[in-house]
């Protein structure tokens, strides 16, 4: 395999985390570096397991892995949706619903877990995440590990983690700028849920 198809490989395989980090910054989410990099080494890591483990020990076949991760992304897509439903509730209730029930709080509104109410996603919450979206690089590594040396392995392991993070730094910056420009106008509360929830739908389906 040449270095083009494996650099074309890394970069199909990481598409999906970009697209996450877009979703949440066009919602309003901190996305922070520390995610950034979770995301990334997860990625990484997942490509480099089913790389040089996967044949041995995973029980699971490429499809099985892409299915798996579509429907954590569909759990977040669809929480992602409600989020603003139940909020509209609460408000309509006097608040009545989030002091219920300390998950349906959590649910409605993240922030009130965080101390300093920073509305951002912290490494716990992007750990699930992360492996829902590290689902593709996992399934393109059971696929092409028998057809690589050691050295081979290694290499596109590094050149997945390498791609993953400029491109989930990119959708950071791209998802920041489209709610800069478009926050103030629109409700975009629930882009976040549906975009996970379009994604998760076409992994399930189309992959």
């Amino acid at each position: 395999m040449s270095i083009i198809e494996i650099m074309l490989m890394a970069l199909a395989s990481c598409f999906d985390a970009m697209s996450v980090s877009v979703s949440y910054r066009i919602s309003g989410i901190g996305f922070p570096l520390r995610c950034v990099m979770t995301m990334t080494f997860i990625h990484g890591l997942g490509m480099a397991f089913a790389l040089f483990l996967a044949d041995a020990v995973l029980p699971f076949s490429p499809q099985t892995c892409i299915k798996l991760g579509a429907i954590l992304i569909l759990m977040f897509g669809i929480t992602g949706i409600l989020k603003p439903m139940l909020s509209l509730i609460d408000r309509k209730q006097g608040g009545r619903l989030s002091k219920s029930s300390r998950a349906i709080a959590l649910l409605i509104d993240e922030t009130t877990a965080d101390t300093d109410n920073s509305r951002s996603l912290s490494v716990k919450e992007c750990i699930p995440l992360s492996l829902a979206v590290a689902s593709d690089a996992m399934a393109v590594g059971i696929c092409t590990g028998p057809s690589l040396s050691t050295g081979g392995k290694i290499f596109t392991s590094s050149a997945t983690f390498v791609v993953c993070l400029i491109l989930v730094l990119i959708g950071r910056n791209l998802g920041t700028q489209i709610n800069r420009r478009l926050g103030g106008r629109f409700d975009l509360s629930c882009i976040q849920g549906g975009f996970l929830l379009l994604l998760g739908l076409y992994m399930l389906i189309f992959k």
